[in-house]
């Protein structure tokens, strides 16, 4: 099935019909505690989005990195799609459907993961901002990643 439309997001719209999630699943969780350094102080997170595409489907993978006074954490968690049979949608298609659907689609499971993570370890919870969408994209015109960084 071949993706055609005046409207570029008419192709996302086709695709949504032709992918199915199969997993979404956690690849790094961790976080390490400084010797000093105060909890609540200033810090920044940076968010990286990967696409890997394969015959059968595509993946993303979101990673955030939280370097604060406190210490450091880092959390990844991707998402696996798959296509149905006989869909053809390139590759701008898909980082299209990444940026507009998947990365809203994996963001929670990313915000969880670095809230759990930072209160195991820094005895308070980091929170990721709230993100909207459009702001942690791929560039239609990449290979695939972007990053972003959010404020702590």
């Amino acid at each position: 099935m071949a993706f055609e439309g005046k409207d570029p997001l008419d192709e996302v719209r086709a695709l949504v019909d032709q992918v199915q999630p199969e997993s979404v699943e956690f690849h790094e969780v961790s976080a390490r505690r400084f010797d000093s350094g105060p909890v609540g102080e200033g810090g920044e997170i940076s968010i990286e989005v990967q696409i890997r595409e394969g015959s059968e489907g595509f993946d993303v993978r979101l990673k955030a990195t939280a370097e604060v006074a406190v210490g450091e954490a880092v959390v990844s968690v991707a998402g696996e799609y798959s296509v149905a049979e006989g869909a053809n949608p390139s590759s701008r298609t898909i980082k299209q459907f990444v940026n507009e659907v998947a990365v809203m689609t994996v963001l929670p499971y990313l915000r969880e993961g670095m809230a759990t993570i930072t209160a195991k370890v820094f005895g308070t919870a980091l929170y990721i901002p709230i993100i909207p969408r459009g702001d942690i994209a791929v560039k239609l015109d990449d290979e695939g990643v972007a990053k972003d960084v959010a404020q702590a």
